[in-house]
Protein backbone atom coordinates (compact mmCIF):
# COMPACT_ATOMS: atom_id res chain seq x y z
CA UNK A 1 0.00 0.00 0.00
CA UNK A 2 1.28 3.64 -0.77
CA UNK A 3 -0.29 6.65 1.47
CA UNK A 4 -0.56 9.56 2.57
CA UNK A 5 -1.42 10.97 6.21
CA UNK A 6 -2.42 14.71 5.41
CA UNK A 7 -5.76 15.32 6.83
CA UNK A 8 -6.40 18.48 4.95
CA UNK A 9 -5.40 17.42 1.44
CA UNK A 10 -8.56 18.54 -1.12
CA UNK A 11 -9.91 16.26 -3.30
CA UNK A 12 -8.87 18.48 -6.19
CA UNK A 13 -4.84 18.14 -5.19
CA UNK A 14 -5.43 14.49 -5.14
CA UNK A 15 -6.47 14.46 -8.41
CA UNK A 16 -4.08 17.12 -9.79
CA UNK A 17 -1.38 14.29 -8.00
CA UNK A 18 -3.22 11.64 -9.91
CA UNK A 19 -2.80 13.63 -13.25
CA UNK A 20 0.95 14.31 -13.05
CA UNK A 21 1.49 10.49 -11.93
CA UNK A 22 -0.11 9.80 -14.25
CA UNK A 23 2.05 11.36 -16.93
CA UNK A 24 5.38 10.71 -15.11
CA UNK A 25 4.58 6.93 -14.94
CA UNK A 26 3.76 6.77 -18.68
CA UNK A 27 7.00 8.23 -19.53
CA UNK A 28 8.83 5.49 -17.47
CA UNK A 29 6.93 2.50 -18.65
CA UNK A 30 7.69 3.70 -22.94
CA UNK A 31 11.29 4.25 -21.41
CA UNK A 32 11.42 0.40 -20.20
CA UNK A 33 11.12 -0.39 -23.86
CA UNK A 34 8.78 -3.96 -23.40
CA UNK A 35 5.88 -2.49 -21.58
CA UNK A 36 4.30 -5.40 -21.67
CA UNK A 37 6.65 -6.90 -19.78
CA UNK A 38 6.13 -5.19 -16.72
CA UNK A 39 4.39 -7.29 -13.98
CA UNK A 40 2.07 -5.59 -11.81
CA UNK A 41 4.29 -5.30 -8.69
CA UNK A 42 7.02 -3.46 -10.84
CA UNK A 43 4.35 -1.46 -12.36
CA UNK A 44 2.72 -0.43 -8.68
CA UNK A 45 6.43 0.62 -7.77
CA UNK A 46 6.58 2.53 -10.78
CA UNK A 47 3.53 4.75 -9.83
CA UNK A 48 5.01 4.86 -6.27
CA UNK A 49 8.28 6.37 -7.65
CA UNK A 50 6.36 8.97 -10.07
CA UNK A 51 3.66 9.51 -7.24
CA UNK A 52 6.25 10.17 -4.95
CA UNK A 53 8.35 12.67 -7.44
CA UNK A 54 5.38 14.48 -8.71
CA UNK A 55 4.11 15.04 -4.69
CA UNK A 56 7.61 17.24 -4.21
CA UNK A 57 6.35 20.83 -3.74
CA UNK A 58 2.72 20.46 -3.19
CA UNK A 59 0.81 19.64 0.38
CA UNK A 60 1.68 15.94 -0.24
CA UNK A 61 4.86 16.34 -0.28
CA UNK A 62 7.28 13.78 1.51
CA UNK A 63 4.05 11.98 2.90
CA UNK A 64 3.59 9.36 0.31
CA UNK A 65 4.78 5.48 1.68
CA UNK A 66 5.35 2.49 0.16
CA UNK A 67 3.76 -0.20 2.58
CA UNK A 68 3.18 -3.65 2.91
CA UNK A 69 1.62 -5.96 0.06
CA UNK A 70 -1.91 -7.24 0.09
CA UNK A 71 -3.39 -4.01 1.82
CA UNK A 72 -6.57 -1.78 0.16
CA UNK A 73 -6.25 0.54 -1.43
CA UNK A 74 -2.76 0.77 -2.86
CA UNK A 75 -2.35 4.49 -1.89
CA UNK A 76 -4.12 6.14 0.87
CA UNK A 77 -4.36 10.17 0.78
CA UNK A 78 -4.94 12.28 3.74
CA UNK A 79 -6.18 9.33 5.38
CA UNK A 80 -9.39 9.73 3.62
CA UNK A 81 -8.52 9.25 -0.05
CA UNK A 82 -7.75 6.00 -1.65
CA UNK A 83 -5.63 5.18 -5.16
CA UNK A 84 -5.92 1.41 -6.63
CA UNK A 85 -3.27 0.63 -8.95
CA UNK A 86 -3.55 -2.28 -11.51
CA UNK A 87 -2.31 -3.11 -14.71
CA UNK A 88 -3.08 -5.12 -17.65
CA UNK A 89 -0.24 -6.63 -20.28
CA UNK A 90 -3.24 -6.98 -22.26
CA UNK A 91 -4.27 -4.24 -25.04
CA UNK A 92 -7.46 -3.23 -23.68
CA UNK A 93 -8.96 -1.67 -20.42
CA UNK A 94 -10.40 -4.68 -18.17
CA UNK A 95 -9.14 -6.80 -15.75
CA UNK A 96 -10.44 -8.75 -12.57
CA UNK A 97 -9.93 -6.40 -9.91
CA UNK A 98 -10.43 -6.58 -6.09
CA UNK A 99 -12.37 -8.80 -3.74
CA UNK A 100 -15.55 -7.69 -2.55
CA UNK A 101 -14.94 -8.22 0.75
CA UNK A 102 -12.33 -5.42 1.35
CA UNK A 103 -11.32 -7.43 4.07
CA UNK A 104 -8.10 -5.47 4.08
CA UNK A 105 -9.13 -2.38 3.43
CA UNK A 106 -7.78 0.79 5.28
CA UNK A 107 -10.57 1.92 7.83
CA UNK A 108 -10.09 5.23 7.49
CA UNK A 109 -10.45 5.48 3.48
CA UNK A 110 -13.76 6.97 2.15
CA UNK A 111 -13.19 7.71 -1.69
CA UNK A 112 -11.10 5.68 -3.63
CA UNK A 113 -9.77 5.94 -7.51
CA UNK A 114 -8.11 3.84 -10.17
CA UNK A 115 -5.23 4.35 -11.41
CA UNK A 116 -5.06 1.66 -14.42
CA UNK A 117 -1.95 0.89 -16.81
CA UNK A 118 -2.91 -0.72 -20.33
CA UNK A 119 0.66 -2.01 -21.35
CA UNK A 120 -0.08 -3.86 -24.34
CA UNK A 121 -0.43 -2.38 -27.20
CA UNK A 122 0.25 1.35 -27.08
CA UNK A 123 0.84 1.77 -23.55
CA UNK A 124 -1.33 4.26 -22.12
CA UNK A 125 -3.40 4.96 -18.53
CA UNK A 126 -6.45 6.32 -17.16
CA UNK A 127 -7.54 6.82 -13.88
CA UNK A 128 -11.44 7.61 -12.62
CA UNK A 129 -13.73 7.03 -9.43
CA UNK A 130 -13.15 3.35 -8.26
CA UNK A 131 -16.55 2.68 -8.50
CA UNK A 132 -17.27 3.98 -11.84
CA UNK A 133 -15.64 1.23 -13.39
CA UNK A 134 -16.58 -1.82 -12.16
CA UNK A 135 -19.23 -3.78 -14.45
CA UNK A 136 -19.88 -7.19 -12.80
CA UNK A 137 -18.94 -9.75 -10.35
CA UNK A 138 -16.08 -12.79 -10.62
CA UNK A 139 -15.68 -15.42 -8.94
CA UNK A 140 -12.07 -17.55 -8.77
CA UNK A 141 -11.98 -18.72 -4.85
CA UNK A 142 -13.83 -15.51 -3.97
CA UNK A 143 -16.14 -12.94 -5.45
CA UNK A 144 -13.80 -10.40 -7.02
CA UNK A 145 -15.11 -6.93 -9.21
CA UNK A 146 -14.61 -6.80 -12.96
CA UNK A 147 -12.76 -3.61 -14.00
CA UNK A 148 -13.73 -1.86 -17.08
CA UNK A 149 -11.79 1.37 -17.59
CA UNK A 150 -14.71 2.49 -20.45
CA UNK A 151 -17.70 1.50 -18.92
CA UNK A 152 -20.33 3.80 -19.43
CA UNK A 153 -21.35 6.21 -17.01
CA UNK A 154 -23.99 4.92 -15.21
CA UNK A 155 -23.74 1.03 -15.79
CA UNK A 156 -21.44 -0.06 -13.23
CA UNK A 157 -22.47 -3.08 -11.15
CA UNK A 158 -23.81 -0.62 -8.15
CA UNK A 159 -26.09 1.19 -10.77
CA UNK A 160 -27.27 -2.41 -11.69
CA UNK A 161 -28.05 -3.56 -8.34
CA UNK A 162 -29.37 -0.11 -7.30
CA UNK A 163 -27.02 -0.60 -4.62
CA UNK A 164 -24.27 2.01 -4.20
CA UNK A 165 -20.70 1.12 -3.60
CA UNK A 166 -20.45 2.50 0.11
CA UNK A 167 -23.99 1.11 1.25
CA UNK A 168 -22.71 -2.71 -0.29
CA UNK A 169 -19.36 -2.21 1.40
CA UNK A 170 -20.17 -1.47 4.27
CA UNK A 171 -22.89 -3.91 4.85
CA UNK A 172 -22.29 -7.28 6.84
CA UNK A 173 -22.71 -9.79 4.29
CA UNK A 174 -22.46 -8.01 0.51
CA UNK A 175 -22.64 -11.85 -0.68
CA UNK A 176 -25.58 -12.13 0.22
CA UNK A 177 -26.82 -8.62 -1.30
CA UNK A 178 -24.96 -9.93 -4.80
CA UNK A 179 -25.85 -13.36 -4.52
CA UNK A 180 -29.62 -12.21 -5.08
CA UNK A 181 -29.00 -9.38 -7.77
CA UNK A 182 -27.64 -12.60 -9.79
CA UNK A 183 -30.30 -14.61 -9.03
CA UNK A 184 -32.73 -12.49 -10.45
CA UNK A 185 -30.40 -12.26 -13.47
CA UNK A 186 -30.54 -15.82 -14.43
CA UNK A 187 -32.74 -17.57 -17.13
CA UNK A 188 -33.99 -20.74 -17.31
CA UNK A 189 -31.46 -23.30 -17.87
CA UNK A 190 -28.68 -21.40 -16.14
CA UNK A 191 -26.60 -22.71 -13.50
CA UNK A 192 -26.70 -21.40 -10.03
CA UNK A 193 -23.37 -22.30 -9.00
CA UNK A 194 -21.25 -20.58 -6.14
CA UNK A 195 -24.55 -18.88 -5.46
CA UNK A 196 -26.60 -22.10 -4.57
CA UNK A 197 -27.41 -21.65 -1.11
CA UNK A 198 -26.86 -18.65 1.72
CA UNK A 199 -23.47 -19.69 2.85
CA UNK A 200 -21.36 -16.80 3.12
CA UNK A 201 -18.21 -19.14 1.88
CA UNK A 202 -17.48 -20.48 -1.34
CA UNK A 203 -16.51 -23.79 -2.64
CA UNK A 204 -12.56 -24.19 -2.27
CA UNK A 205 -11.42 -25.82 -5.25
CA UNK A 206 -8.41 -27.83 -6.27
CA UNK A 207 -6.84 -25.98 -9.21
CA UNK A 208 -6.54 -29.48 -10.76
CA UNK A 209 -9.88 -30.69 -12.87
CA UNK A 210 -10.71 -34.40 -12.37
CA UNK A 211 -12.58 -36.67 -14.39
CA UNK A 212 -15.58 -38.38 -12.59
CA UNK A 213 -14.56 -42.22 -13.72
CA UNK A 214 -11.57 -41.66 -12.09
CA UNK A 215 -12.43 -40.80 -8.70
CA UNK A 216 -12.31 -43.58 -5.82
CA UNK A 217 -15.77 -45.65 -5.96
CA UNK A 218 -16.36 -43.48 -1.90
CA UNK A 219 -15.68 -39.95 -3.74
CA UNK A 220 -17.79 -40.55 -7.10
CA UNK A 221 -20.63 -41.82 -4.88
CA UNK A 222 -20.62 -38.93 -2.72
CA UNK A 223 -20.79 -36.48 -5.87
CA UNK A 224 -23.65 -38.96 -7.99
CA UNK A 225 -25.07 -38.85 -3.58
CA UNK A 226 -24.93 -34.82 -4.05
CA UNK A 227 -26.61 -34.87 -7.74
CA UNK A 228 -29.76 -36.93 -6.75
CA UNK A 229 -30.81 -34.73 -3.35
CA UNK A 230 -30.18 -31.72 -6.14
CA UNK A 231 -31.09 -32.37 -9.48
CA UNK A 232 -33.86 -34.40 -9.10
CA UNK A 233 -34.89 -33.82 -12.79
CA UNK A 234 -32.84 -37.14 -13.27
CA UNK A 235 -35.85 -38.96 -12.08
CA UNK A 236 -38.08 -37.28 -15.09
CA UNK A 237 -38.46 -38.62 -18.67
CA UNK A 238 -37.05 -35.04 -19.79
CA UNK A 239 -34.73 -35.02 -22.44
CA UNK A 240 -33.24 -32.24 -20.82
CA UNK A 241 -32.96 -33.50 -16.97
CA UNK A 242 -29.11 -33.84 -17.58
CA UNK A 243 -28.00 -30.30 -19.14
CA UNK A 244 -27.97 -28.10 -15.43
CA UNK A 245 -25.67 -31.03 -13.96
CA UNK A 246 -22.09 -30.58 -15.34
CA UNK A 247 -21.84 -26.75 -14.28
CA UNK A 248 -22.39 -27.79 -10.93
CA UNK A 249 -19.59 -30.64 -11.00
CA UNK A 250 -17.39 -28.38 -12.01
CA UNK A 251 -17.99 -25.34 -9.91
CA UNK A 252 -18.93 -27.83 -6.79
CA UNK A 253 -16.19 -30.51 -7.13
CA UNK A 254 -14.15 -29.51 -9.78
CA UNK A 255 -15.19 -32.54 -12.09
CA UNK A 256 -15.81 -32.98 -15.37
CA UNK A 257 -17.55 -35.77 -17.63
CA UNK A 258 -17.87 -37.07 -21.18
CA UNK A 259 -20.11 -39.70 -20.41
CA UNK A 260 -22.25 -38.40 -17.50
CA UNK A 261 -25.61 -39.78 -18.48
CA UNK A 262 -23.94 -43.57 -18.21
CA UNK A 263 -23.35 -43.03 -14.52
CA UNK A 264 -27.51 -42.79 -14.01
CA UNK A 265 -28.15 -45.33 -17.19
CA UNK A 266 -25.42 -47.81 -17.07
CA UNK A 267 -26.83 -51.35 -16.73
CA UNK A 268 -29.97 -50.72 -17.81
CA UNK A 269 -33.45 -51.97 -16.22
CA UNK A 270 -32.80 -53.60 -12.76
CA UNK A 271 -35.02 -55.47 -10.11
CA UNK A 272 -35.76 -54.10 -7.11
CA UNK A 273 -38.71 -54.90 -4.07
CA UNK A 274 -42.02 -53.17 -3.97
CA UNK A 275 -43.73 -54.06 -1.31
CA UNK A 276 -44.48 -58.40 -2.10
CA UNK A 277 -43.17 -57.79 -5.41
CA UNK A 278 -39.95 -57.62 -7.97
CA UNK A 279 -40.18 -55.14 -10.62
CA UNK A 280 -37.79 -53.61 -13.23
CA UNK A 281 -37.08 -49.94 -13.10
CA UNK A 282 -34.22 -47.70 -14.51
CA UNK A 283 -30.33 -47.90 -13.02
CA UNK A 284 -30.99 -44.97 -11.32
CA UNK A 285 -34.06 -45.98 -9.17
CA UNK A 286 -31.81 -48.74 -7.60
CA UNK A 287 -29.28 -45.79 -6.68
CA UNK A 288 -31.60 -44.32 -4.51
CA UNK A 289 -31.28 -47.15 -2.23
CA UNK A 290 -27.58 -47.88 -2.00
CA UNK A 291 -26.75 -44.32 -1.26
CA UNK A 292 -29.68 -43.23 0.44
CA UNK A 293 -27.27 -42.51 3.41
CA UNK A 294 -25.12 -40.00 1.42
CA UNK A 295 -28.35 -38.28 -0.23
CA UNK A 296 -29.27 -37.94 3.08
CA UNK A 297 -26.27 -36.62 4.48
CA UNK A 298 -26.39 -33.97 1.52
CA UNK A 299 -30.01 -32.79 2.54
CA UNK A 300 -28.99 -32.43 5.85
CA UNK A 301 -29.89 -28.83 7.10
CA UNK A 302 -30.60 -27.25 3.95
CA UNK A 303 -33.66 -25.44 4.40
CA UNK A 304 -36.86 -24.60 2.26
CA UNK A 305 -35.04 -21.65 0.35
CA UNK A 306 -32.17 -23.40 -0.26
CA UNK A 307 -33.85 -26.49 -2.06
CA UNK A 308 -35.97 -23.80 -4.08
CA UNK A 309 -32.82 -22.36 -5.39
CA UNK A 310 -31.46 -26.06 -6.08
CA UNK A 311 -34.80 -27.56 -7.84
CA UNK A 312 -36.18 -24.35 -9.49
CA UNK A 313 -39.53 -23.61 -7.80
CA UNK A 314 -41.39 -23.04 -4.53
CA UNK A 315 -42.04 -25.85 -2.12
CA UNK A 316 -44.90 -26.36 -0.61
CA UNK A 317 -45.88 -27.33 2.55
CA UNK A 318 -42.08 -27.21 3.43
CA UNK A 319 -41.59 -29.30 6.90
CA UNK A 320 -38.13 -30.61 6.31
CA UNK A 321 -35.53 -31.21 3.39
CA UNK A 322 -36.38 -35.89 3.49
CA UNK A 323 -39.87 -35.22 3.27
CA UNK A 324 -39.38 -32.38 0.56
CA UNK A 325 -37.32 -34.91 -1.50
CA UNK A 326 -39.19 -37.61 -1.33
CA UNK A 327 -42.38 -35.52 -2.39
CA UNK A 328 -39.98 -34.10 -5.09
CA UNK A 329 -38.52 -37.31 -6.73
CA UNK A 330 -41.95 -39.31 -6.63
CA UNK A 331 -43.50 -36.58 -8.32
CA UNK A 332 -41.01 -36.46 -11.13
CA UNK A 333 -40.70 -40.39 -11.81
CA UNK A 334 -44.75 -40.29 -11.93
CA UNK A 335 -45.16 -43.74 -11.38
CA UNK A 336 -49.51 -44.94 -10.89
CA UNK A 337 -48.64 -47.90 -10.67
CA UNK A 338 -45.84 -47.88 -8.26
CA UNK A 339 -46.80 -44.45 -6.73
CA UNK A 340 -43.45 -43.57 -3.77
CA UNK A 341 -41.60 -45.87 -5.48
CA UNK A 342 -38.32 -43.49 -5.44
CA UNK A 343 -39.53 -42.78 -1.90
CA UNK A 344 -39.44 -46.34 -0.86
CA UNK A 345 -36.06 -47.31 -1.56
CA UNK A 346 -34.84 -43.70 -0.01
CA UNK A 347 -36.46 -45.30 3.49
CA UNK A 348 -34.79 -48.41 2.71
CA UNK A 349 -31.57 -47.63 2.31
CA UNK A 350 -31.85 -45.60 5.23
CA UNK A 351 -33.15 -48.16 7.13
CA UNK A 352 -30.70 -50.10 5.84
CA UNK A 353 -27.69 -48.04 6.73
CA UNK A 354 -29.10 -48.44 10.73
CA UNK A 355 -29.42 -52.24 10.52
CA UNK A 356 -25.93 -52.00 9.64
CA UNK A 357 -24.74 -49.16 11.33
Amino acid sequence: MIYVDNPVIERQEVEQLLASTREGTLGSIIQYGHPERISGNEFEEIVYESAKSCARGTPLSNQIVHTADREFPDIVAAGYYGIEVKATKKDDWTSIGNSVLESSRVPSVEKIYMFFGKLGGTPDIRFRDYEACLKGISVTHYPRYQIDMNLPKGSSIFDKMEVPYDELRTMRNPIKAIRQYYKTQMTAGDSLWWIDDDSDTLPALSPVIRNLSTLSPEERDSIIASVLAFFPEVFSSSSRKYERIPAFLASQYGVVTANLRDFFTAGGQVLVGYGNERIQVPQVISKVRTLAPKIHACLAGKNQVALQNYWGHRIEDFVGADAAWCVEVDRLYGDSFHPQLVSRQYLAGLSDARDNG
